[in-house]
């Protein structure tokens, strides 16, 4: 998805802070879809997010309940839901929001 977003001059959205994180939870709303993959994940070191372009770390945000709980050690994607980001097998995934800087 990262890849795809490239081609267009941008990347999978990075979730900045808090308030960020609420903005972009209104547009997933607002376009009707249940959730959007994030550019964070901790491919690299477990329970360590990071973002594919930055390489820098997701701030403190607010988890969905339980999570981030790496799944049958497969979960190492960031997925924003209307009740927070969750931790996703990064291959299951089709909706994404790209962010492009203006």
């Amino acid at each position: 998805m990262n890849e795809l977003c490239k081609s267009i001059g941008g990347y999978l959205v990075e979730l900045d802070s808090l308030d960020e994180q609420n903005f972009v939870t209104r547009f997933v709303k607002a376009h009707r879809q249940y959730s959007a993959l994030t550019g964070a994940n901790d491919v690299e070191r477990e329970g360590t997010f990071v973002y594919y372009n930055s390489k820098k770390p997701m701030p403190a945000l607010k988890w969905r309940y339980g999570n981030p709980n790496n799944w049958r050690n497969k979960e190492h994607c960031v997925q924003i839901l209307s009740t927070g980001v969750n931790d996703i097998h990064c291959r299951r995934y089709a909706q994404y929001i790209c962010e492009i800087r203006v």
